[in-house]
């Protein structure tokens, strides 16, 4: 299984980070001091490697809102509390699909 992490700024844009990043982020041993004093959106994506009989692959999601202190380390994360926190339809299908980008072959449809 792999799994693919993002966050998502409230200005549009989305920054992935590898599985050992996003640890070392979360353990306090990597500062992010471009997201201080900010809480963004959080997005991991969870994937089999390969297809199954179906030919399918199975993707599993999952979101929280991570708030930053003022060096950008990890302060807290939860659950969306509001409207603004809540991750789109869209938002949640372009982070799925660049998670795949590299297992999906061209051609292929994601639902």
């Amino acid at each position: 299984m792999s799994v693919r992490h993002f966050l998502l700024t409230q200005e549009g844009s989305i920054h992935e980070f590898s599985e050992a990043e996003a640890a070392a982020v979360a353990e306090g041993e990597r500062d992010l001091p471009e997201y201080a004093d900010k809480r963004l959106r959080y997005v991991q994506v969870a994937f089999e490697d390969t297809v199954n009989e179906e030919g399918e692959i199975h993707v599993r999601t999952l979101g929280a809102i991570v708030s930053f202190d003022a060096q950008g380390r990890v302060r807290e994360a939860g659950s969306a509390d509001n409207e603004q926190d809540r991750l789109d339809a869209f938002e949640h299908d372009a982070c799925v699909q660049y998670a795949l980008r590299d297992t999906v072959q061209p051609g292929y449809a994601l639902n």
